[in-house]
């Protein structure tokens, strides 16, 4: 059996308040907001969210973290860098569309702290790296954006669990073996200004799909992220405001695979034309590194694991 929906004649990126949700999943307003998402999820694959539970402080010592570390020298930040998904981001590390320059932008990678974990590490399970107390001490840095994981940890299972309960009919079971012991990963990121009359080439982050299975993205007020809408007479690029406090949601890879399409991993990217710096704070829900992805209707005999996918969409975008 196939995973269908009647097509919806719209291209939807509606914003769900998630209150509802969290005061009672069985209500009706609960399975409203299921509803909502799904259908979002089978359009555009983005949704914006409030009422979601964390708080604007732990928002805000976020970003004010994110600000430290890349004003920090570049000679220093250079010594903070590890294997892709770990440390510090050299600008134009990245190429995420082909054909495209190096993207303009520098990132943070910071994962789950595993306790007991020691050498030889498995990828996407190293050790993170944390700038000398000295230059950024641990109350200002190490200490908020580990709570922030925490809590993005905790949001994206109830988020996740929101999508799947829009999946009626359908074995969900593998979604207990994906959550558990998840590849997850906060990824501070700082965009420069656009040069004006830039080279057409040159963006913040190329068109790309999401390599996993869940992003939700906190904004700072500058613009930048565009969705494409793809239609019959010309492919458009939609802009996504920031929102305050909201996070951007939006489904990925593994999601479309289970889904046989269904739910859609849609094509966006970031072109920074604020003229001031501009901060984002995506939070990448990978799940466990040995979870099978392969569609649920069973409709494939054979899949690949969590761990094979990220591997190769790293080593094609890396430098």
């Amino acid at each position: 059996m196939a995973i269908t929906y009647e097509p919806s004649p719209t291209f939807i990126i509606p914003t769900v308040d998630l209150t509802a949700y969290f005061k009672d999943p069985s209500s009706p307003e609960a399975e409203r907001i299921v509803e909502q998402v799904r259908t979002a999820c089978a359009t555009s694959g983005f949704f914006q969210i409030t009422g979601h539970g964390v708080s604007q402080s732990l928002q805000e010592r976020g970003f004010a973290a994110a600000k430290k570390l890349f004003a920090l020298p570049d000679e220093v930040k250079r010594t903070l860098t590890g294997d892709p998904g770990r440390g510090y981001e050299v600008l134009g590390s990245q190429i995420l569309e082909e054909g495209k320059k190096p993207d303009l932008k520098e990132g943070y990678f910071i994962g789950r702290e595993i306790p007991g974990n020691k050498p030889p590490f498995r990828r996407f399970q190293e050790a993170n790296i944390w700038p000398d107390p000295n230059l950024l001490p641990e109350s200002e840095f190490k200490d908020p954006l580990l709570e922030y994981h925490d809590a993005l940890s905790e949001l994206s299972f109830h988020v996740t669990s929101i999508l799947f309960r829009g999946l009626s009919d359908f074995d969900t079971s593998i979604f207990t073996d994906f959550c558990k012991d998840p590849i997850a990963t906060v990824r501070l990121l700082h965009y420069p200004p656009h040069p004006p009359l830039a080279d057409p080439n040159l963006v913040g982050a190329g068109a790309h799909t999401d390599f996993g299975a869940l992003t939700l993205l906190l904004q700072d007020g500058h613009s930048g992220l565009q969705v494409l809408k793809k239609t019959p007479e010309q492919d458009q690029w939609i802009d996504v405001p920031p929102q305050k406090n909201a996070y951007v949601v939006n489904v990925g890879d593994f999601l479309e695979s289970w889904t046989g399409g269904a739910y859609k991993s849609n094509i966006h990217r970031v072109i920074n034309t604020s003229g001031t710096d501009r901060y984002s704070i995506p939070f990448f829900w990978d799940g466990n590194a040995d979870c099978v992805i392969k569609p649920l209707d069973g409709s494939l005999a054979e899949g690949y694991t969590v761990e094979e996918h990220m591997l190769s969409r790293y080593a094609k975008s890396f430098a």
